[in-house]
């Protein structure tokens, strides 16, 4: 008799998302400037989490882009 099967097919594997474009900050606004240079401070010291926070905080935030 063979094997019972834990799951019915092969697991499904999401690809990487690695080649993203970080975002741009967007010209006169305050909060996009002080994101990409909190970004650049993280880069340097190799804390890529915080990099990754602030591009998702670059992305969402919706003051000074009229």
């Amino acid at each position: 008799m063979s094997e019972a099967k834990t799951y019915p097919s092969d697991p499904v594997q999401p690809p990487l998302q690695l080649g993203e474009l970080e975002p741009a900050p967007v010209e006169g606004c305050p909060g996009c400037a002080e994101l990409a240079n909190v970004r650049n401070r993280a880069r340097a010291g190799g804390d890529m989490t915080t990099v990754t926070d602030c591009n998702v905080y670059m992305r969402r935030h919706p003051e000074g882009h009229q």
